[in-house]
């Protein structure tokens, strides 16, 4: 019986790093060749192009893991399914951290804040007095005060709205600024 298997002739198979390298290989080149044609599939399912980059990147990813599993005939459906999931997984995701909603503040020119601690706390004791004194004027003068110097509206726009005269208007704005002096003190700003 041994005889019979000592003259059969059977090829060994190819040796398996020989074996994986081709699969690396073909996969590498059907990466290269659908790279192009998946970001131009992704291009309209995404709402950026760096969002299309992304869920190409992903998909990739994720198909590496059926590389060997897959016959290569199936990687080209499997990517395009694994490349729609994750854009609609991407777009989920979006919707849910409503990220339409953000605002980006990299080309604002924010302004720094030099004061220190004290100071800052000095400030807003100042703005809570001055807060309190507006507050605490008489109802007409108040609101013509608050017309002027919080609303920005003209002497003659504030006359119109309260039905008094331009005159009145002036004299309740100085009676205002007069009793906000002698509440908050010397420090009280002549723009308030």
């Amino acid at each position: 019986m041994h005889a019979k298997w000592d003259q059969v002739s059977i090829e060994p198979p190819p040796a398996p790093a020989d074996g994986a390298r081709a699969i690396a290989e073909a996969f590498d080149a059907f990466v290269r060749e659908q790279r192009r044609p998946l970001l131009h599939f992704l291009r309209s399912r995404t709402p950026t192009e760096q969002d299309a980059e992304d869920v190409l990147q992903e998909s990739l990813a994720r198909l590496l893991r059926y590389r060997d599993s897959e016959a290569p005939a199936g990687w080209k459906p499997l990517l395009y399914r694994i490349a729609a999931n994750v854009a609609h997984d991407q777009r989920r995701a979006a919707t849910s951290r409503h990220s339409g909603d953000h605002v980006t503040l990299d080309d604002l020119d924010l302004a720094a804040d030099d004061r220190s601690p004290e100071q800052r706390a000095d400030c807003d004791q100042q703005l809570a007095r001055l807060s309190e004194a507006i507050m605490a004027l008489p109802p007409k003068c108040q609101r013509v005060y608050l017309l002027k110097r919080v609303y920005g509206f003209s002497r003659t726009q504030i006359a119109e709205r309260c039905g008094i005269s331009v005159k009145m208007v002036e004299k309740h704005i100085t009676t205002a600024m007069a009793l906000l002096k002698q509440k908050v003190g010397d420090s009280f700003p002549d723009t308030f």
